[in-house]
């Protein structure tokens, strides 16, 4: 394979400016209009609003499902072009709303579509074009969110700012910007499969494989043998927990550190800090993933992730330990976009990995959707410091739970070694 011939880092690049337009501005930044539609609709909370969060969540887990299918065809490219088009105009269409139920449909239909641009296409692409590298290829793609969050939210917080109205016309400009620039870069960059264009998916030198290389290679079971299989109860637990973890503590913090004694000016600072430390770690975690392995990885990041809940206990009694979590907390939050797909295509191969990711998809969503109600109801019975011990508990379970998803995995390939046939 020559390295002029290999198109899978043009679609890292795709993948990155996805994460970059689509997610940033249609997820990362949809919090920025919270206060201004209820203003104008007169609502007496934002309590409303907040459900469109819920309603967004499975909505993409139900798109994920049905679109997974349609991305492993030949006209993958049409229907991501389809994708792109109802996403844009749906969000669009956010402007001309006028009662909070309309909200509802809008974002429900919206994400829908939106589920085949964010995180079911950069798996299921990178997954498809690298055999090694993939964990650093992944996490170069995931590292667009955070760089387009940081870019775009100012531009649309101007735009929100600049009348009574103005989030309507951040809903166009946002539509427009997307669906323009992501199908460009589709039509330009995005490529299915190496097998496609006559290629073979990304391979270091023998003597410089990573661990995973050969685990990553193998083709793997169908979905219905992976959702029979003991491997699949375990990858159930991962991906809840980890989407616990992810909304459970992040939703909760701003509030706790409020309580404990810090200004809504500081708690900024310490979300600020928090937010560059998940960019870079996003990087580290690929790098990690490549040459430790996702055993070894999660390891690791489970003894942060409980480092940060000590850290958040210790708060109560000393502020200053707040920035420990921004530091140990922070490190771990590639966990929430990396580990499920990585570890899917781990423990199921890539035959059926579209189809297995977007069903575990779903439990991920429930899991985080729980994780904010959880926290809600134990910190109400206990306090928060007891919680936190709680959540700490939860990250040594999910270390217990990707070790048995990968040893069952191992059975898996042990019963398939060339994988199963269809």
């Amino acid at each position: 394979m020559g390295k002029k011939r290999f198109s899978g880092w043009s679609v890292v690049a795709a993948m990155f400016l996805f994460s970059f337009f689509a997610t940033a501005i249609y997820s990362n930044c949809l919090s920025l209009y919270m206060h201004p539609v209820c203003d104008n609709l007169q609502l007496s909370s934002t309590t409303p609003w907040s459900m469109i969060n819920l309603i967004a969540a499975f909505a993409s887990a139900g798109g994920a499902m049905a679109i997974a299918g349609l991305y492993q065809g030949k006209h993958f490219k049409l229907f991501m072009l389809l994708c792109i088009a109802a996403s844009g105009a749906l969000f669009a269409l956010a402007s001309i709303c006028t009662a909070i139920w309309q909200f509802y449909i809008v974002f429900c239909l919206s994400n829908i579509f939106l589920a085949g641009l964010t995180q079911l296409p950069i798996s299921v692409l990178i997954t498809a074009w690298f055999e090694d590298k993939r964990s650093v290829a992944m996490s170069i793609a995931f590292c667009g969110s955070g760089v387009g969050t940081a870019i775009w939210s100012p531009v649309l917080s101007k735009i929100i700012a600049s009348s009574n109205v103005g989030y309507k016309h951040a809903f166009v400009f946002s539509g427009a910007v997307v669906t323009v620039a992501l199908v460009i870069i589709c039509l330009l960059l995005v490529k299915r499969c190496p097998e496609e264009y006559g290629q073979e998916p990304y391979r270091q030198a023998d003597g410089a494989k990573s661990e995973q290389s050969a685990e990553q290679a193998w083709t793997g079971v169908t979905k219905k043998t992976a959702t029979k299989s003991s491997a699949f109860g375990a990858m159930v637990g991962t991906v809840m927990l980890v989407g616990a973890l992810a909304s459970g503590v992040t939703t909760h913090v701003p509030n706790y550190l409020m309580s404990v004694g810090w200004t809504t000016q500081g708690t900024g600072y310490i979300l600020s800090v928090y937010s560059i430390v998940v960019l870079v770690a996003t990087i580290i975690a690929g790098f990690m993933m490549d040459r430790w392995g996702i055993q070894k990885t999660v390891l690791t990041m489970s003894v942060l992730i409980v480092l940060g809940m000590i850290c958040l206990y210790l708060s109560e009694f000393n502020m200053n330990f707040a920035w420990g979590y921004c530091v140990f907390f922070g490190l771990t939050m590639s966990l929430p976009r990396m580990l499920p797909s990585l570890l899917t295509s781990t423990v199921f191969g890539t035959k059926d990995y579209a189809g297995i990711y977007a069903f575990l998809n779903l439990f991920f969503l429930i899991g985080a959707a729980v994780g904010s109600v959880l926290t809600s109801i134990l910190q109400g019975i206990l306090g928060y410091g007891i919680t936190w011990m709680i959540y700490a508990g939860f990250a040594i379970l999910l270390f217990c739970c990707v070790t048995v998803a990968l040893s069952n995995g191992n059975k898996l390939r042990t019963v398939y070694p060339d994988g199963e046939l269809a």
